[in-house]
């Protein structure tokens, strides 16, 4: 466990820098230089704020009714203003934390760093009720339909009650020897199911109110001679929409599926721990390289696909109206045309390596970067 543990928290240090991988001895390729290029579209800052260091976690900021809740590694707790920005809120959860905050009405869910689940309440901060882990949880909790559900490293999902605190299932899935770091792989579907990402490179879609396997399906499969070469993980959150869930794997595929029955629809070769995205016609995906490619979503066809920032620790990408977003490691934010891939709005922000997939609100985009900078941007 110690060495599966280590070697993972390597791989994903790897991962999330652009560099080669060090077991083979290889250099960090040089991020390639940002060109010069026709500004289509303008690209603006909302609002900011400061917060505490996010560490290397997925300290990924949420959204719930009109205001932001973002977390960070010492325990401290803001909520903002969706809009304005303005601070609404803030307390201490009284211990360091492991990853991004769950939110309901009354609550806010955090995982701590011994390995516990604690229920604050959201005016308070009171602790309402606390839970032993049976693994560290490095990912948001998914707050749906009066439970909320708690992804742990050791590849369980736990469901426990909103109210009191008391476990209502769990779901255990095997692991393979080596996995890369996941702090963010569950997407709820309403209140009806959760879409996880796995290792070995599967996704699961269980019913929320059992844990019941409603069905598991295969991105990829693992190939190579090494354990290292063989590691096949789905480590950024599937995406639904309109009947279909797409994932993509580390070193494995981009695949889409049906919803219902889980058959497959197509898939291509591309490897990524970024993570994708969705709008009506297209995929859209970061690839471990930095560079940007669009999917039909019907057919698979390869649209488009963008070097112009590889190696530049790049994030996966989101939806700004009809636009592609990514960021990058120096703290810029690329806008990209959905129909060529091509640079069309840049700007940049003060913020330290951005550490999550930005997060899509419609007509704005939220990031959260490593030095605590959250940042609201919007067209302009």
């Amino acid at each position: 466990m110690h060495r599966r543990l280590v070697v993972a928290t390597m791989l994903a240090s790897a991962l999330l820098t652009g560099c080669a991988s060090w077991f083979e001895g290889s250099s960090r390729p040089e991020p390639t230089r940002l060109a010069a290029f026709n500004p289509v579209q303008g690209l603006a800052e909302r609002w900011s704020a400061s917060l505490g260091d996010s560490g290397t976690g997925g300290f990924m900021p949420a959204y719930h009714n009109g205001n932001i809740v973002a977390a960070d590694a010492r325990g401290q707790v803001r909520e903002f203003d969706a809009t304005t920005g303005r601070q609404v809120r803030q307390l201490d959860a009284g211990r360091p934390l492991t990853g991004a905050v769950g939110v309901s009405e009354e609550l806010l869910l955090l995982g701590t760093a011994k390995g516990s689940l604690i229920a604050l309440d959201r005016r308070t901060g009171t602790v309402r009720w606390e839970q032993r882990l049976t693994s560290l949880t490095l990912e948001a909790p998914v707050v749906s339909g009066g439970q909320v559900m708690v992804r742990t490293n050791d590849g369980r999902i736990t469901a426990f009650g909103l109210a009191d605190g008391q476990q209502r299932w769990t779901y255990a899935a095997s692991q393979p020897l080596l996995t890369l770091r996941n702090t963010g792989s569950m997407t709820p579907v309403g209140t009806e199911a959760l879409i996880i990402g796995q290792a070995g490179g599967r996704i699961a879609v269980l019913a929320q109110e059992s844990g019941a396997l409603l069905w598991e399906a295969t991105v990829a499969t693992a190939r190579g001679a090494t354990e290292l070469e063989r590691v096949t993980d789905v480590t950024s959150r599937p995406a639904f929409d309109n009947g279909q869930v797409c994932a993509v794997a580390y070193q494995g595929r981009v695949a889409c599926f049906e919803a219902r029955s889980g058959t497959l629809q197509w898939a291509r070769d591309i490897s990524s721990s970024q993570g994708l995205t969705l709008d009506e016609r297209n995929v859209y995906v970061t690839a471990d390289d930095g560079s940007v490619q669009a999917f039909d979503r019907s057919t698979g066809r390869n649209l488009w696909k963008l070097d112009a920032l590889r190696y530049r620790s790049v994030s996966g990408p989101a939806m700004l109206g009809r636009f592609v977003l990514v960021t990058d490691q120096e703290g810029y934010a690329h806008l990209l045309s959905n129909e060529t891939g091509a640079i069309v709005g840049r700007t940049r922000i003060e913020a330290d390596l951005l550490a999550t997939q930005p997060q899509s609100l419609g007509e704005n985009v939220l990031l959260q970067g490593r030095n605590g900078r959250l940042a609201m941007l919007t067209l302009k």
